[in-house]
């Protein structure tokens, strides 16, 4: 952090930079932050709405990410709607997603070759899932809304920024908020209880995360899902990280009914602040800052995270610039070039484009 206009993290091992992050001043990250905005206009062919939330474009809401308190539709309508929601949640925690699938690949005959196609059974699955919640709403005999029917243009909503802008594109939006704490993420308007994240494999750390969970009372507005990060953790540390995030969902609340929209109501936080709640764990040694106002940051907010944990941040001292000391430098202008050489003699060429990544993959000198 010792440019005035640019910070970068890079999570080293012995042998490899395992993850690389930058940060430029003058274009700061804005995806995760949470917007008091406006309806501007709604789109009945896109079934999607244009929100102003205070940036030069306007922001995309598709109607699926539009939660039902939003719908101005009668008081009884909109009761009956949440309680068959609430029951359509209690079906799918208690159906088996494998009797999700023989239910639909019943009424959907697939051919062996689709079937047995990874990409399709992947789409497949997602689709089923997708059905079945159709299903279960049209046996509750649920009204199915239009977005121009319940969503009006002027009306105040509360917004987090699910894709930055892209080329000519605003940005992607969502009205249920997730807060990244260092152990959980709070969902605290979507009523999911309590989830394990997938990465989290070994099943007896499953087990444990889900007795954990059993015994923290999670209001039953909110759902709750534990990171990889809290894989190991006690039932302290989830309770108190997951108390800290409702605290910060508390604060979102009073600042939102404060707010005049469009106005930005919470920042997700700097590089430095997401790198320590993010990267870090017990397996980091050392946490080298180069650049003082990076490193009184990184102490304070360690201060706040992890109070044991500030012994190991530490300010670089060395006169030739950190990641040229230790040979980052060089291993980061490779990360840029178009052309990778591989061990085969062949080599891939990749092109960012506004729309897509494209990867040319050369045989070369490669003859196998």
């Amino acid at each position: 952090a010792s440019h005035p206009d640019e910070t970068r993290i890079v999570l080293k091992s012995q042998t490899t930079i395992e993850e690389y992050e930058y940060e430029d001043k003058n274009r700061l990250n804005f995806k995760n932050n949470i917007y008091l905005g406006t309806i501007s206009r709604v789109e009945p062919s896109l079934q999607a709405a244009f929100v102003n939330f205070g940036r030069v474009r306007q922001g995309f809401l598709a109607f699926n990410d539009i939660q039902s308190d939003y719908y101005q539709i009668p008081t009884e309508d909109k009761e009956r709607l949440q309680e068959v929601e609430e029951k359509i949640r209690e079906d799918l925690k208690n159906t088996n997603p494998e009797e999700i699938n023989d239910n639909e690949n019943e009424s959907n005959k697939l051919t062996n070759s689709e079937a047995n196609s990874s990409d399709n059974g992947k789409v497949q699955e997602k689709n089923t899932k997708k059905n079945y919640r159709e299903k279960l709403k049209n046996s509750y005999g649920l009204k199915k809304y239009r977005i121009q029917e319940v969503i009006k243009p002027g009306q105040v909503i509360l917004v987090q920024v699910l894709k930055e802008e892209r080329g000519q594109k605003g940005a992607a939006l969502t009205t249920f908020i997730s807060l990244a704490g260092k152990y959980v993420v709070l969902m605290p308007n979507t009523a999911k209880g309590g989830g394990i994240s997938r990465k989290i494999f070994n099943p007896t750390d499953r087990s444990k995360i889900r007795s954990i969970l059993n015994d923290i009372e999670i209001p039953k507005s909110m759902g709750v899902i534990v990171r990889t990060a809290g894989a190991n953790k006690t039932k302290n540390e989830i309770e108190k990280d997951f108390q800290n995030t409702i605290t910060t969902w508390d604060q979102i609340k009073s600042k939102a009914v404060e707010s005049n929209a469009p106005a930005l109501i919470y920042e997700e936080g700097d590089i430095i602040k997401r790198a320590l709640r993010d990267i870090y764990d017990n397996e980091t040694k050392n946490i080298y800052v180069d650049g003082n106002e990076g490193y009184q940051k990184a102490k304070s907010f360690m201060k706040e995270l992890m109070p044991k944990s500030v012994k190991f941040i530490k300010k670089y001292r060395g006169k030739i610039p950190l990641f040229h000391d230790v040979g980052i430098e060089k291993e980061l202008n490779n990360i840029f070039e178009p052309v990778v050489k591989l061990k085969s003699g062949g080599y891939l060429v990749i092109n960012p484009t506004e729309a897509l990544v494209a990867i040319d993959i050369n045989s070369g000198q490669s003859t196998k």
